[in-house]
């Protein structure tokens, strides 16, 4: 797996912009976490959020820095507990999952926060939610409910597992989409998905293209070859134990 990761890092260091670089050599242990975070000058919700994202993936969530990035997010919270107030319901989950589920993970959010955010996601929950490979919804409901207490996790992780596994059996979502939710998790495991480490790790192995790198995503959670690929290197370094 070591040879995957070095692999990976190589095609970001080839093809990426210096933010992809460092956060690939931070993730291989050439470059501290630190000075990926000190190129970051976040001014809004959605790079607030891809903030807290980077520095969950390099497990620097307890640096100085995440804790400005931490409260300004807490403080754009609507009185409903979710984020993203006047948008469409759909999206308003997502934003709330992903955001709730990386602050759950800092030293600096209030357990109140947190419970507002999970009653928000429980208030529109049902298990159409994530059904019918709905990625996007299956990923932020699992992010909050496996780092945050609440009384509907158990529920809820039951059917993500479920549907990710079934994603993932079926060939609907890839193995580093697979990954990535798991990740996020800081999981190797959801309730209900009969997924298996190794089975995920030579998934990913297996989907690797000869230049070290991994597919760009198409629809629900897009991204090009150069985020694909980060994200495989951090599921491998990840669900391998690396990191």
């Amino acid at each position: 797996m070591h040879e995957a990761a070095v692999r990976a890092a190589a095609y970001v260091d080839a093809h990426g912009d210096a933010l992809a670089r460092l956060r690939a050599a931070a993730l291989l242990g050439d470059e501290g976490s630190g000075r990926v975070l000190e190129t970051l000058a976040p001014d809004d919700a959605p790079s607030l959020r891809r903030a807290l994202a980077i520095a969950d993936d390099l497990r620097a969530l307890a640096h100085p820095r995440v804790r400005d990035w931490a409260e300004r997010l807490a403080s754009a919270c609507a009185d409903d507990g979710g984020w993203s107030p006047g948008a469409p319901l759909d999206e308003r989950l997502f934003e709330t999952g992903m955001i709730a589920g990386h602050l759950a993970k800092t030293r600096w959010v209030r357990p109140e926060l947190l419970a507002g955010a999970g009653d928000f996601l429980a208030r529109y929950w049902s298990p159409d939610r994530v059904q019918g490979r709905r990625w996007s919804a299956i990923a932020a409901h699992a992010h909050l409910f496996a780092n945050a207490d609440h009384d509907a996790a158990d529920a809820v992780l039951q059917w993500c597992g479920r549907e990710l596994g079934r994603g993932f059996v079926t060939r609907a979502f890839d193995a580093v989409r697979t990954a990535r939710v798991l990740v996020w998790c800081d999981a190797h495991g959801l309730p209900g998905a009969e997924l298996r480490v190794p089975d995920l790790l030579v998934a990913l192995v297996t989907e690797q293209r000869p230049d070290g790198s991994f597919p760009r995503w198409d629809g629900e959670g897009a991204r090009d070859a150069i985020e694909s690929t980060l994200d495989g290197l951090v599921a491998i370094r990840r669900l391998a134990g690396r990191r």
